[in-house]
């Protein structure tokens, strides 16, 4: 279970879509901001309430806001896709007590950094570490686990 005490914005991956003051290998690709796409799922997919409705804590009015820097889940574009082991890189926007339920994983490792705000993670083996800005966390997800 992954929740936030407060707005928390979760960065899968340090590269974004920034001009970089470095030169890039050939191989690496930056998409422009406003080329992600941008996934509002409903909360009940996740196990929340309903969205609270002018709750002045909330900076978005959906419990959560992932932009998918390549495809991944409803996102099916293939010319941002095949990116070798790399399965998800999202930047998300998680509202105050809220998160995604708990949910399995398999064969994958799983890195969050924290940009804004606070989150607690926790697992089914009780393991619980709660995070705050400028945060990284490693996690590796075999099988059997859920968090």
């Amino acid at each position: 279970m992954v929740g936030c005490s407060a707005t928390c914005i979760l960065l899968s991956s340090i590269l974004h879509s920034r001009k970089y003051p470095f030169s890039m290998s050939p191989n690496v690709r930056v998409i422009p901001q406003e080329k992600l796409f941008v996934s509002e799922p409903e909360p009940e997919m996740f196990g929340n309430g309903h969205n609270k409705i002018g709750d002045p804590t909330w900076s978005n009015e959906n419990w959560l806001k992932s932009r998918f820097h390549f495809s991944f889940a409803e996102y099916n574009e293939w010319a941002n896709s095949n990116y070798g082991v790399l399965r998800v890189m999202n930047d998300d926007l998680v509202q105050p007590h809220t998160g995604f339920g708990a949910h399995g994983h398999s064969n994958m490792e799983i890195i969050t950094y924290i940009v804004h705000g606070s989150l607690t993670h926790q697992d089914s083996m009780g393991t619980k570490e709660s995070l705050g800005r400028g945060s990284i966390q490693f996690m590796t997800a075999g099988k059997g686990i859920r968090h």
